[in-house]
């Protein structure tokens, strides 16, 4: 099972190391004392020398630490030396070392100090006990890797350095029950930089080289106090919930990868791009897009480079998490628009240019209405194992579907709603009520070329031909079929107006 705590303490590291931080109020020791409060919070042990001089507030040898659970390792943060300073103007400076590293050990299978090099960096705390903002701001930030040891081997050409330049933002958070973090922070390039070699032999290798312009994220939390990610179900219901966002401008990465005989390498750049997340008791969602991708490869076992490019892609996903007996929103978004692969391709397939090279699409949207009979965030309960059927499918929505390649298009869209009280109809399915339709243009045209090109046999051909006039009847323009598929709960099928079940 997923590690949930160890996820969640791990990310408030990052938090504070992002200078994102949410341990603030007026003074210095009650900023290093909700700091305290917060990390033991999530399970962290926390271990330092304090000195108090005067208004500022210095935390020597500071380590956080955790067990994980099923004698999983531990997970170790020393930040060295703090300092926490009263400006006298009701806000509060934290001075941090310009290098912090972060030990990571997983019993004997995995060991890695991570090393957080900040630059100029500044972070001032304002506002009050209850709602405190943090604006920072740093000339670099980087992460790098060292002493990587692997199933007990110590990879000595393991590599990773990301750098963040002209980094900025701010977080502000509002204490109570449960602490609501609101951020947002910005970078005028994000740069990384990856190797990794087997050892002894080194027959395995792999390194990525890039960057990302204009990179800017945000998000909005909420966190119970003393929430244990580790008992997920119970922290979303105790009220944890996050949602956020990241894009970035243009970017391009290369990459190269071996193994023994096999070599791949290639490169990638793109305009723009996104990704954005959301999680509460209800609901989770997830999505992303890249726009105008390029990308190149070549590889030892193949005679020609491969091209590839796409104007837009896209992926969404929506879905319920929570026991419910009312019919919640999901939804799913695939989307390739206007893909294109090189001459070189198109050449071993088609080498006398019988199809149609124009860009290629595939579209696939839909949403629903659908419930959940038992917890899916709380796997290992008596319930989840005794279900057999853990929910239930109430409505469905084809929106928006198209697949168009080689000179052929087809499209659709439909609407089914389904009774789960009939699971016999339809041999255990719950009985969809709704129609369908669908047009087809090109299709003929389609296998007449593949038959051409002897990639399809005369037979099977006219075999589907015949299927198509079963399901399909001549629409308006040259080589168009359309269809409307009705299905009925009583079990009956039509095509076109012709019952076929």
């Amino acid at each position: 099972m997923t590690n949930w705590k160890s996820i969640g303490g791990s990310a408030a590291i990052i938090t504070l190391l992002g200078s994102t931080a949410t341990f603030a109020d007026v003074t210095a020791a009650e900023v290093w004392q909700d700091w305290h409060d917060y990390m033991t919070g999530f399970g962290y042990e926390v271990t330092s020398q304090d000195e108090a001089s005067g208004s500022t507030v210095t935390i020597n040898d500071l380590v956080i630490s955790m067990n994980l659970p099923e004698d999983g390792g531990t997970i170790k943060v020393d930040f060295g030396k703090l300092t926490f300073k009263d400006q006298g103007d009701g806000t509060v400076a934290i001075i941090m070392p310009e290098t912090m590293p972060v030990k990571i050990s997983v019993e004997d299978e995995f060991a890695v100090t991570m090393t957080y090099n900040l630059s100029d960096m500044s972070m001032v705390v304002s506002g009050s006990a209850t709602e405190m903002t943090y604006t920072y701001s740093a000339a670099q930030m980087g992460i790098s890797i060292a002493n990587l040891v692997i199933e007990g081997d110590k990879i000595d050409d393991a590599k990773l350095d990301v750098i963040l330049t002209n980094m900025s933002g701010s977080t502000v958070s509002t204490t109570g029950n449960i602490r609501h973090m609101v951020q947002s922070f910005s970078s005028d390039m994000l740069t990384y930089d990856f190797a990794i070699k087997e050892p002894d032999d080194g027959s395995f290798a792999m390194a990525v080289k890039g960057s990302i312009a204009d990179f800017k994220g945000n998000s909005d939390s909420m966190i119970p106090n003393g929430v244990d990610f580790e008992q997920f179900a119970a922290a979303l219901t105790a009220g944890f919930a996050a949602k956020g966002g990241l894009t970035w401008g243009a970017g391009g990465y290369e990459f190269s990868t071996t193994d023994r005989s096999d070599e791949v390498t290639g490169s990638s750049t793109s305009d723009s791009g996104s990704l954005d997340f959301g999680m509460d008791r209800d609901s989770i969602h997830y999505g992303g897009t890249a726009n105008g991708t390029k990308a190149s490869f070549t590889s030892s076992d193949l005679p020609f480079p491969v091209d590839i490019t796409i104007a837009e892609s896209v992926f969404n996903l929506l879905m319920p998490v929570n026991k419910s007996d009312a019919p919640s929103d999901f939804g799913m978004t695939i989307k390739l628009g206007d893909f294109t692969v090189g001459d070189s391709i198109w050449g071993m397939i088609d080498p006398g240019s019988i199809l149609s090279r124009d860009p290629a699409t595939i579209n696939l949207e839909l949403d629903g209405k659908a419930n959940w009979l038992v917890d899916i965030m709380d796997p290992e309960s008596d319930e989840m194992a005794e279900v057999e059927i853990p929910g239930q499918l109430h409505a469905l929505t084809l929106k928006a579907l198209q697949v168009k390649v080689a000179g052929a298009d087809l499209t659709g869209s439909g609407a089914f709603t389904f009774n789960n009280d009939d699971l016999e109809t339809f041999d255990g399915l719950p009985a969809p009520t709704g129609a369908l339709d669908l047009k087809l243009t090109g299709g003929n045209g389609l296998m007449d070329n593949l038959v051409k090109m002897s990639l399809l046999p005369e037979d099977q051909a006219m075999g589907a031909r015949m299927m198509m006039g079963l399901f399909a009847v001549v629409g308006d323009g040259d080589d168009t079929l359309t269809s409307k598929i009705e299905v009925s709960g009583d079990g009956s099928i039509m095509a076109n107006g012709q019952r076929l079940k």
